[in-house]
């Protein structure tokens, strides 16, 4: 009897575990934004389709009516700001960090730009061997395929908004 041959593994192309891979479509585990972004790169999706959807056809996004994605073991939430039929062309994310808190263990890539405003409290931002402190009101552009993550260094609750665009 012979083994299956595998033709097709997005565990491999998107740098995660097979079983990560298999626990995130059994939905029993919820993967980091990076790592929906480039499972999204890999199976040319827009990263929207991987978030809850409430079912409306308006292009109002209510603050209690965002697609959430909220990880396991994490305190901090990201909501998606924007209707699902804008997925493909940009993504405007609410991101909260607690204090003390990394979006990622590790800097991530993804083949996009971002647009980082910060809404409330202050946020460095590390990109490569670069860390840009902001604070409320503050900008920055950057292209997300350099590596990158964003830190809460202060003792109170931050909040910013990732403009993601192609």
């Amino acid at each position: 009897m012979s083994k299956p041959v595998v033709l097709f593994r997005p565990d491999f192309l998107c740098e995660l575990s097979a079983s990560l891979v298999s626990q995130v479509e059994r939905n029993l585990a919820s993967p980091s934004i990076a790592s929906l972004v480039k499972m999204a790169e890999i199976l040319g999706c827009p990263v929207g389709t991987f978030f809850e959807e409430n079912k409306t056809e308006q292009l109002v996004v209510r603050k209690s009516e965002r697609r959430k994605l909220i990880l396991p073991h994490h305190k901090q939430a990201y909501e998606l700001a924007t209707p699902s039929e804008l997925d493909g062309s940009v993504r405007v994310l609410v991101v909260t960090l607690e204090p003390g808190e990394y979006s990622s263990m590790k800097k991530t890539t993804h083949q996009d730009k971002e647009i980082c405003f910060v809404l409330h409290g202050e946020v460095e931002i590390e990109i490569d061997l670069t860390v840009h402190r902001l604070q409320d009101g503050d900008t920055l552009v950057f292209d997300s395929s350099d590596p990158h993550r964003f830190y809460n260094p202060t003792n109170c609750q931050s909040q910013f908004m990732l403009i993601v665009y192609t």
